[in-house]
């Protein structure tokens, strides 16, 4: 009975959910709504074969063999290829915030951020022009979350030609994504203790 005591224990870490496997489908439609859904195998504005909601199926135009592979595919099995490719970006913001308290909307619109923008611009990114140096990743990490979720709306635009224009729906994805990260923070002060994630299960990052 004692040898099989921490093989119990073992198998029971084993069926424990991992946070680089967490994306929640709160995560997920969140992200969706931004990305907008093609049912069929179409060339994204870089011109590589996409499906559903921006998942890629490789570099370079999608051909009949995509077409004959995928068809066209519905919206809950693209949410769900969505989930999948969460994953890694998901797994990137838990690195760069690791020890910080957080709630799931935080995790929420940061993992959205860097989904859009990539994991790289919630580490240091100098000043540009009238836009400040943020760091957002470091805010959250040393517990400075407003300070976090302003720097985030600053990344509305694109830089064409030495200077900067201003993108509606760029601004609209950052305004959502400041909300969801409010709403996270303002839970975090509300909760007492260990917070809660949706799923009844406490969130943390360590």
């Amino acid at each position: 009975m004692r040898r099989l005591a921490p093989l119990l224990i073992l198998a029971f870490l084993l069926l424990l959910p991992s946070q680089s496997h967490a994306v929640s489908m709160t995560t997920t439609k969140f992200v969706a709504d931004f990305e907008g859904f093609v049912s069929c195998p179409y060339a994204d504005p870089a011109g590589h074969a996409t499906i559903g909601y921006g998942h890629l199926l490789h570099y370079g135009p999608p051909t009949r063999a995509d077409r004959r592979k995928w068809g066209c595919i519905s919206k809950a099995r693209a949410l769900n290829l969505l989930k999948r490719d969460l994953r890694e970006t998901e797994q990137e913001v838990f690195a760069r915030i690791e020890g910080a308290k957080v709630t799931a909307p935080m995790i929420t619109a940061l993992t959205s951020f860097a989904f859009n923008l990539g994991a790289g611009y919630l580490d240091f990114v100098p000043r540009r022009g009238s836009r400040p140096a943020t760091n957002v990743g470091r805010a959250v990490k040393t517990g400075k979350y407003w300070r976090a979720a302003r720097q985030m709306l600053y990344f509305d635009g694109v830089i064409v030609g030495g200077k900067r224009y201003e993108l509606e729906g760029l601004q609209i994805r950052r305004r959502k994504e400041y909300q969801m990260m409010a709403r996270g923070i303002r839970e975090l002060k509300a909760c007492n203790g260990p917070c809660r994630d949706e799923s009844g299960g406490g969130l943390g990052v360590g």
